[in-house]
């Protein structure tokens, strides 16, 4: 879980390096660590999810792969009744755009334990949290400081709102209104599509405003940078 964890805050920082070299090792414990023979399976298919966001040509790519890959693993600890634990932290408190930004990686980092849990129903509700949270806080969300940031956070709030209606969302298709009846339920393969293309655009808005938002727990919870 250690070198997953790190894979998916690099990818949130845009730094496609340290997210392949995490992927390199995970490969590697898949391969040689042994599984119980109803899980083998399942281990294949990871080390080659991993395999494929380490030779991934870009950042796109490599946030599409890892998403894929926690949709496995959460196929895979299903299947067992294993999985990690998953220690929630409380929702972070504030109107300010700081606060607004945390409540966004608190979404995030629900939604990757909804895949690793292989829960639907826990996916939408964080889905729910992060359209919730606009990245402008209480300003007016055309009154951007970096061209081109107002459109990725929209593009951030339509894929959060997609998820927690319906759970899918591709492109150029109609998303209902809360409420509005849809065909089918949500599963957690649509959802790690999503999540993949949420991880995506984090790191295009974090590279355009030249941030690295510090993921540590403390930071995020409020403390002073």
């Amino acid at each position: 879980a250690a070198l997953s964890v790190v894979a998916r805050n690099a990818l949130i920082w845009g730094d496609l390096p340290v997210a392949q070299q995490a992927m390199r090792k995970l490969a590697f414990f898949m391969e040689h660590v042994p599984f119980p023979e109803q899980g083998k399976e399942y281990a294949r298919i990871t080390r080659e999810l991993a395999e494929q966001v380490r030779e991934a040509g870009d950042l796109e790519e490599a946030c599409m792969g890892f998403a894929r890959l926690s949709y496995a693993c959460g196929q895979c600890h299903h299947a067992l009744d294993r999985g990690p634990p998953i220690q929630l932290e409380p929702t972070p408190e504030g109107e300010d755009l700081r606060m607004h930004m945390r409540r966004h990686y608190w979404a995030v980092e629900r939604m990757w334990e909804a895949l690793l849990s292989d829960s639907p129903t826990d996916f939408q509700a964080a889905a729910g949290m992060l359209a919730e949270s606009p990245l402008h806080g209480p300003r007016a969300p055309d009154r951007e400081s970096h061209l081109g940031a107002t459109r990725l956070g929209y593009e951030v709030h339509d894929l959060a709102f997609a998820a927690a209606v319906e759970g899918k969302a591709q492109e150029d298709e109609y998303i209902p209104k809360p409420g509005e009846p849809i065909e089918g339920k949500p599963t957690t393969r649509g959802q790690a599509e999503i999540f993949g293309r949420l991880l995506s655009v984090c790191n295009q808005c974090h590279t355009l405003v030249d941030v690295r938002p510090d993921l540590t727990p403390t930071k995020r919870m409020g403390e002073t940078p």
